[in-house]
């Protein structure tokens, strides 16, 4: 389980800032070959120093910064679709973000699929015949929220198909409607929605072991949940961090489904950004941390430059993840 274990002290753990002990063990050299092994699993996961290159991106409404870092491959992926097409869904935009472990081919397929799923799946929820689009007001909420659940259980359905690796991924998104603006979480990635003075509006709640509810819920499906070696965090069946997932076949689906959870907030006047990350930007930054950082640059910085300095601001404080965000203009 020495796997585990490095992920737990390095990787996927937001108590304590488990990320100090990495620049020692990578640059100490040991003599006695446990510790070598030790030292070869560190560095299947970990570079000797962080990969500083950015993807950046912008367009008017948005800006997107993402950074390898510490971590010795990059396993995040992200789509955005302005608009979510160009007939019943003009009016709809599309942001997420795919937190993948153990390989890319799960967040690469959701990334490359989602938005094919989910329109399929909201088209089928419209009764009219023209091709207007759609305003959420002439929606009934449970089946939209239902359409957006079934997106991904088929979408896990039809990777098992096609993903060859042990992979699996978390999914952050975010449907913009006219209206509403629908906050879309499966596992621990997270999105806030936050006012022109940085107070946090509203936030998604990560999938963890820790949460009672979810310990219920995997206890009832037959799973345990408990923790591998000493300073480990509390894991699913030994392996998992994170309660829900897309991909992780190799675990009954029943315990870690690709179940997502939908909050709702109106757009009003006192919305003003959104943002989406992985756990990468969490682990050493809270809710209030990105909003303000946002809020008190946004008036002499563009949002892609923001996302550039927030990435930096994260590896300053010792994030040793891969870090990818969206700030999203309202």
């Amino acid at each position: 389980m020495l796997h585990a274990g490095i992920e737990a002290l390095f990787g996927r753990n937001r108590d304590g800032h488990r990320t100090r002990n990495i620049f020692r063990l990578l640059r100490h050299h040991h003599h006695h070959q446990h510790k070598r092994n030790e030292q070869d699993e560190i560095e299947k996961f970990f570079s000797s120093k962080p990969h500083l290159d950015k993807e950046l991106l912008h367009q008017s409404s948005f800006g997107f910064g993402a950074m390898q870092g510490w971590r010795s491959t990059m396993e995040d992926k992200h789509q955005h679709r302005l608009p979510l097409d160009q007939h019943l869904w003009k009016l709809w935009d599309l942001f997420a973000i795919f937190d993948g472990h153990h390989g890319v081919q799960t967040a690469n397929y959701v990334a490359e699929n989602l938005h094919v799923q989910l329109i399929e799946a909201l088209n089928e929820i419209v009764h009219q015949k023209n091709d207007e689009s759609v305003h959420c007001s002439e929606l009934n909420h449970e089946e939209l929220y239902e359409a957006i659940k079934k997106t991904f259980l088929q979408l896990d359905q039809q990777m098992k198909q096609v993903v060859k690796d042990d992979s699996g991924c978390v999914c952050i998104s975010c449907l913009i409607g006219p209206e509403e603006i629908y906050l879309i979480n499966i596992g621990d990635s997270r999105g806030i929605i936050f006012s022109n003075d940085g107070q946090v509006l509203l936030h998604t709640e990560d999938h963890k072991p820790d949460d009672p509810a979810e310990q219920e819920r995997i206890h009832e499906a037959g799973g345990t949940i408990g923790k591998t070696c000493a300073g480990d965090v509390l894991r699913v069946e030994n392996q998992l961090a994170m309660t829900r997932v897309l991909g992780d076949f190799g675990i009954n689906k029943e315990i870690v489904p690709p179940m997502a959870d939908i909050l709702s907030y109106s757009r009003n006047s006192t919305v003003a950004f959104i943002v989406l990350a992985c756990d990468g930007i969490w682990d050493v930054m809270s809710n209030d941390d990105v909003a303000k950082f946002v809020t008190q640059r946004v008036e002499k910085h563009s949002l892609e430059e923001i996302a550039s300095e927030l990435l930096d601001e994260c590896l300053r404080r010792e994030s040793t993840d891969n870090m990818s965000l969206y700030i999203i203009k309202i």
